[in-house]
């Protein structure tokens, strides 16, 4: 079979060749960015104050959990009906439950272990909840020595991901907590340079034209493969991406409209990242996985999107309720994080 044919429904040849590169791969660097924002988010929320840890941790696991309990029933109940049998997981032993309720179900998958995962929230869902777990360690040691720290976990995450296959990891690199750490970290990190940055944004365009963009179009269209780990090209790029966009901001806030829009689907964005996948996949199980020509793919991607953002603001709207339930603090939901 074609290697760029999927299910075999669609003919994918033309977008991986625009968005996997050979020195930059376009859903690493997502998955970067959204680990370093959330690093970043974080702490500035948290900026020049004391964590409570059971403060901290009711708060961040309440808000990704809720609405991924809310996404895994959906879809068990659309896989039941479509399925027509409740018996869907293949007899895993009913003890390992405990990863779904944890969040990292797919994420031990990953590493080959059987779980309940539905496939909500994929690997990331676990890494994420695992950055959490111990961002207050980080932020402790990250504030209380900022150079020796940024020392040891530049040195820790070069280390790793050099002698990576030594380790005998059954899940790949851009995968692994061990290493998203390090751009949760960053994440951290651009806090307190961010001071730097914005201190004269005029100028500073400067350096995004002669640095940061330059560097992104080189990893985009250099053909020949950079010899170095994969980690390592993903995490400059994400780095200069973010700066950037900081430096562009000033454009967009000037754009209401714009504004607009990014404020609207911030709302929704966690519940459509849960989500996406089992739309894609329940909409091909229902097309009987036919092999389907350019003009169909474009309406099924299209109808994909709309599932996708209606069914997003049904599980944003049910966790908002759940919210107000258990009687969680407002700003555990409306808060930008």
């Amino acid at each position: 079979m074609d290697m760029y044919v999927i299910h075999p429904m669609h003919n994918l040849k033309l977008i991986e060749d625009l968005t996997i590169r050979p020195n930059m791969h376009f859903a690493m660097i997502a998955c970067g960015l959204f680990i370093f924002i959330s690093g970043a988010t974080i702490t500035y929320s948290n900026k020049n104050r004391d964590i409570k840890h059971m403060e901290f941790y009711k708060k961040r696991l309440s808000r990704v959990l809720i609405p991924f309990y809310i996404a895994y029933i959906i879809y068990f109940v659309i896989k039941v009906i479509s399925l027509k049998n409740i018996y869907i997981y293949g007899g895993v032993p009913k003890w390992k439950f405990i990863w779904t309720i944890l969040g990292i179900d797919e994420y031990l998958n990953a590493y080959g272990i059987k779980t309940f995962s539905l496939g909500i929230g994929e690997w990331f869902l676990g890494c994420i909840i695992l950055c959490y777990l111990v961002y207050p360690f980080l932020y402790k040691i990250h504030k209380k020595n900022k150079v020796v720290t940024f020392i040891v976990m530049t040195i820790y995450y070069i280390a790793l991901n050099i002698n990576y296959s030594k380790f005998n990891f059954t899940i790949p690199s851009h995968m692994n907590f061990l290493c998203q750490v390090y751009n949760f970290y960053l994440g951290m990190v651009y806090v307190d340079a961010t001071h730097i940055i914005n201190k004269d944004k005029r100028n500073n365009f400067v350096y995004l034209l002669i640095l940061t963009i330059p560097i992104v179009i080189f990893f985009y269209f250099y053909k020949p493969i950079i010899n170095i780990p994969d980690n390592f090209k993903t995490t400059i790029v994400v780095i200069s991406i973010i700066i950037s966009f900081n430096l562009i901001e000033p454009i967009i806030a000037n754009s209401e409209v714009l504004k607009s829009i990014i404020n609207k689907f911030n709302e929704i964005s966690y519940e459509f990242f849960l989500v996406h996948h089992f739309v894609i996949y329940q909409v091909d199980f229902m097309m009987n996985y036919q092999r389907i020509n350019g003009m169909t793919t474009l309406a099924v991607v299209i109808i994909d999107l709309l599932l996708t953002i209606i069914l997003a603001i049904i599980v944003n709207m049910i966790s908002k309720q759940v919210y107000k339930i258990f009687i969680l603090r407002k700003d555990m939901y409306g808060e930008k994080k």
